[in-house]
């Protein structure tokens, strides 16, 4: 067509020959006109993909290489690796999926994360932005799930033994605080105490709360009678779930832990559920115990994280739904949260490598007893 000189007009092409294949134009020399869109043969051994590469910092060099040389991890976990913090990478995972604990409540995972990226988390969300690692391991919380004590199995472990659900909540919040984030109910009682009771969490007087709450938040009187305490710290947080600081009544001062002794004591009374419940929570205090005063997460910089590796509530009641509700209101309007729990600078010194691999080992430990304590006492 591009080479036919006939019109559209079939009267108007005064007998002239149409164009064919035979009839090439002068352009397309000794190939046919119409292959000038035919591409060009390539050969079968042209690679089909490619990958690009900027090579290795002289920070994250050295670091895999002292990594490697400390013995801990395994070269053998790493495949085609396209450089040295790829290697370590591989090598890091391949470490932490074998410790890894499977959990039914903790939600959580991880990340590598490089200086710049973590500069930028902290400006942002965090609470010490003065970071200068090469390399961080940041734990990841992805969402947030709600489980439920519950009324009847609080009541089953207080007639077990008075102090064993203190018990409990003491060694999930140590627990916590050596390893994962998690919102227990003297976290969600300071939230409601931040937006309704001026910030005390210990406020226990219905007639302080009363006149807050009619003057700084402008309530009528039908309003009032819900968030005054003596509706809400049964329902949400009783003192003997929360740790001393937060207590509201004289009489909770006689709460004290019992150890794993006297826990493996109760347990051999016991039967079913709250037999399981008593060894898992000697197995959690001795996991903690093991830890001493170390922590895997002692030395890391934290975020502001906007989950939780999972939220456990005393009783399911409209407080807690509100509660929540609010907080995730004011992370939506700010944008003042990370998914990221913390960031755990990785060590470079061989002796620090091994400390750090052995606190992580540990940190798992804890976080497979806290996992069953958490299943054994919630729903």
């Amino acid at each position: 067509m591009l080479f036919d000189p006939r019109s559209f007009v079939p009267a108007l092409d005064g007998g002239q020959p149409g164009w064919s294949f035979a009839r090439q134009h002068p352009a397309a020399r000794h190939r046919p006109s119409h292959g000038f869109l035919t591409l060009p043969a390539i050969a079968a051994e042209t690679p089909g993909r490619a990958f690009l590469s900027f090579g290795d910092e002289p920070d994250a060099l050295e670091l895999a290489r002292a990594q490697f040389e400390t013995g801990v991890l395994r070269a053998s976990d790493v495949v085609n690796p396209t450089s040295a913090a790829d290697a370590f990478a591989q090598a890091m995972f391949a470490w932490l999926a074998a410790r890894m604990p499977t959990c039914r409540r903790l939600n959580f995972s991880f990340s590598l994360v490089d200086l710049n990226a973590a500069k930028d988390q902290l400006m942002q969300f965090g609470w010490d932005d003065q970071v200068d690692a090469s390399l961080y391991l940041a734990i990841d919380l992805p969402g947030d799930e709600v489980y439920f004590i519950g009324k009847a199995r609080a009541d089953a472990l207080r007639a077990v033994h008075p102090y064993l659900l203190y018990t409990a909540m003491s060694l999930i919040n140590l627990a916590s605080s050596k390893s994962l984030h998690l919102r227990t109910p003297d976290v969600l009682l300071d939230l409601f105490a931040r937006w309704h009771w001026e910030y005390d969490c210990t406020l226990a007087n219905d007639d302080d709360a009363r006149e807050f709450l009619k003057n700084g938040c402008g309530m009528d009187e039908g309003d009032i009678a819900r968030y005054l305490p003596s509706a809400v710290r049964p329902e949400l947080a009783p003192d003997d779930v929360l740790p001393p600081f937060c207590h509201a009544y004289p009489e909770s001062r006689k709460l004290k832990t019992v150890g794993s002794r006297k826990l493996y004591e109760l347990a051999r009374s016991q039967h079913g559920w709250l037999k399981d419940v008593c060894v898992a929570l000697a197995e959690l205090n001795l996991a903690v115990k093991r830890q001493r005063d170390r922590s895997a997460v002692a030395d890391s910089q934290w975020a502001e994280p906007a989950h939780s590796a999972a939220t456990l509530a005393y009783a399911e009641s409209d407080y807690v739904t509100q509660v929540l509700d609010d907080l995730y209101d004011g992370y939506a309007n700010s944008g003042d949260a990370t998914l990221f729990q913390c960031f755990i600078p990785i060590a470079v010194e061989p002796k620090a490598i091994r400390q750090q691999f052995e606190d992580l080992s540990g940190m798992f430990k804890i976080i497979a007893a806290l996992d069953r304590v958490l299943t054994l006492i919630s729903d």
